[in-house]
């Protein structure tokens, strides 16, 4: 910070120099603006200081609505920044007719508003992980909120009324482009934290989030898709193939893609759940941990998966919104079509697991030496390929690490949606300052 604030003196020092020399040499306002555009050297001057302006900016905003940044959203800033900057390059080529002092200016600011947005999406997924927030927190990322909303819109109806008046293609479509995508991911953050205060007015007990932030997120990928390909069309019509956006409509629709296939995959699961999954008995309930694990409370009611573990149905149905494996081994909810078995890609593996309570296989002769054995080796399977599915999500493998290292899996019991692996006690993909929130449900492993 100290090393900041000296670098913006000396800036603002040259500034205030070049700007005097240029009204002090010229004598009226007009000579002096036209050799500050026209010297090299007074440009490069002024632009430095633009910079410095945009990094105080920052550094306020994130003072008054963010406080002090967290590891993860500092690692996300740095990974988008190195992309959204090559994005930029991109389209510099594209808009190169238009190149100007202005534009250039616009351009970093874009590039600080995107900034503002990642930091707000970050923060609120965090807020939304965390049992107990301070007023002080929510008011500032409500008012951060609105402050991004406002500036999106004032921007595109700028940038639109420009396009309106001239009526011809120009720079100001890119930025209408950029800020009505903003505006969009903007409102569905908010809409996600109003879910989320609902939530928590309802102490946990809203079932229907799940399913309200399905739909969100679904609208909001589709306005997303159908804004890139108007926008690709209109570049390719008057500019050229736009190869930047080639990458952005491919994720976007594959994102797309992925989340139609999962809600037509949970309404096929879940339209007929009395006649697929059973009932657990009261044998059954009693033989095992009657705690369901997703919300961590006592069953009175369960349904029985296929693998044989127990759920609430209510909890069951939530979680199938995001997920179609068990929570607790990650074996397939629904066997495939085809009868075949997974492959490690996939999400969900079925494990060899056999239920407590259930009868003793095999013949009557065995004996209890080798049902033990046996038990012993399924269970050994069973953990093997909970931790192969586990790695195949993030496509690392913890399948054979060396011997006498703790393997484990951890499950959300806030969003109940995604497993992380954590091997030798660093998680992987989780901030390690909230593990207290999650839920360790696979054991160690040791050659």
């Amino acid at each position: 910070m100290m090393k900041f604030r000296t670098y913006a003196g000396f800036s603002l020092v040259g500034a205030i120099t070049i700007i005097y020399h240029a009204f002090s040499s010229r004598g009226q306002f007009y000579p002096a603006t036209v050799y500050l555009s026209a010297s090299k050297i007074s440009l490069v001057v002024l632009m430095n200081m633009c910079l410095v302006i945009m990094c105080a900016l920052w550094q306020l905003t994130k003072f008054l609505f963010l406080g002090s940044l967290r590891e993860v959203e500092v690692e996300r800033l740095n990974e988008q920044s190195w992309r959204e900057v090559m994005e930029i390059i991109f389209t510099l080529t594209i808009f190169r007719q238009d190149f100007s002092v202005t534009f250039l200016a616009m351009v970093t600011a874009l590039l600080l508003i995107k900034a503002w947005h990642w930091m707000v999406q970050k923060r609120v997924e965090y807020i939304e992980t965390t049992p107990s927030v301070p007023t002080l927190s929510h008011v500032r990322i409500v008012s951060f909120i609105v402050f991004l909303l406002a500036l999106d819109c004032l921007i595109f109806y700028g940038s639109f009324k420009y396009l309106i008046q001239t009526w011809r293609p120009s720079v100001a479509l890119f930025f209408a482009f950029e800020y009505m995508i903003l505006a969009t991911t903007t409102l569905s953050t908010f809409a996600k934290y109003v879910f989320y205060v609902c939530d928590m007015l309802m102490e946990g007990q809203w079932e229907r989030k799940a399913v309200y932030t399905f739909y969100l997120e679904l609208v909001r990928d589709l306005l997303h898709l159908s804004m890139y390909l108007c926008f690709f069309l209109l570049i390719f019509v008057y500019y050229g193939l736009p190869l930047n956006l080639i990458r952005e409509i491919y994720e976007t629709f594959r994102n797309f893609k992925v989340r139609v296939a999962d809600y037509i995959r949970y309404r096929k699961i879940t339209s007929n759940m009395n006649e697929r999954f059973p009932d657990a008995t009261s044998e059954e309930l009693d033989a095992g941990d009657a705690t369901c694990i997703i919300c961590r409370e006592e069953m009175i009611k369960a349904k029985k998966l296929l693998c044989g573990h127990l759920f609430h149905v209510h909890c069951l149905r939530s979680w199938l919104e995001r997920q179609h494996t068990c929570p607790t081994c990650r074996a397939l909810v629904v066997p495939p079509e085809n009868g075949l078995a997974p492959t490690g890609g996939q999400h969900g593996v079925q494990p060899e697991i056999r239920p407590h309570g259930s009868g003793v296989t095999g013949t009557s002769a065995q004996s209890s030496e080798g049902n033990a054995v046996d038990n012993d080796m399924s269970q050994h399977q069973a953990r093997l390929q909970a931790a192969a599915a586990a790695a195949s999500v993030y496509e690392k493998s913890f399948i054979y690490p060396p011997a006498n290292t703790f393997l484990c899996v951890a499950i959300c019991r806030k969003c109940r949606d995604s497993i992380f692996p954590i091997a030798s006690g660093r998680g992987q993909g989780i901030d390690m300052e909230d593990v207290s929130y999650f839920s360790i449900f696979v054991a160690s492993y040791t050659q």
